[in-house]
């Protein structure tokens, strides 16, 4: 049993690791790069849209580091508990509030590869 608890930590663990390489600005490369290259809120037409996000730093004995990424929004649907199809990125339009929804996967999936061919690494 313990061994199963520890099998969940590390998978929800490496599932946070992955989903925290999407920042704000590589999700508004993958849009750009499919073709989007100014979003534009479908209800009011506003171009002034959020990409709610949270920043994390790391404290260690070489110094600190902090990073910014996108944060996804986890639907309650049926499946595996840390699959990638239970989330979602959002956009929000800042004059009217309407949200726009992406699947993470592909947008994950772009940036991971993005990042190993520049040689970030995927590692987590």
């Amino acid at each position: 049993m313990e061994d199963e608890k520890q099998r969940q930590i590390q998978l929800q663990l490496t599932l946070q690791r992955r989903l925290e390489k999407v920042t704000p600005e590589l999700f508004s490369e993958y849009l750009f790069e499919r073709g989007v290259k100014t979003v534009v809120c479908p209800m009011c037409g506003s171009e002034d849209i959020a990409i709610p996000n949270a920043s994390t730093m790391t404290v260690g004995p070489e110094g600190s580091e902090s990073s910014t990424y996108a944060i996804p929004v986890k639907l309650d649907t049926d499946g595996p508990p840390y699959s990638l199809v239970k989330y979602e990125y959002r956009l929000i339009c800042k004059n009217c509030a309407f949200s726009m929804h992406f699947a993470t996967w592909p947008v994950l999936k772009w940036v991971e590869q993005k990042l190993s061919d520049s040689g970030k690494g995927t590692n987590g």
